[in-house]
């Protein structure tokens, strides 16, 4: 299905590309001043109580 759906474009889509915030963190001189994903969602607020 991948290579009819995505066309020349399948291979690329497929692949495992690692990211990063390298980049942006040096060039802007950002720092992440919160959570991060999980420890934000283990915070709980995000979900009922039921």
């Amino acid at each position: 299905m991948v290579p009819g759906y995505f066309g020349f474009l399948a291979n690329i889509v497929t692949q495992n590309y690692p990211a990063s915030s390298f980049i942006t963190r040096r060039t802007l001189g950002w720092e992440p001043a919160r959570p991060g994903l999980l420890a934000d969602l283990d915070n709980g607020h995000y979900f009922s109580a039921d």
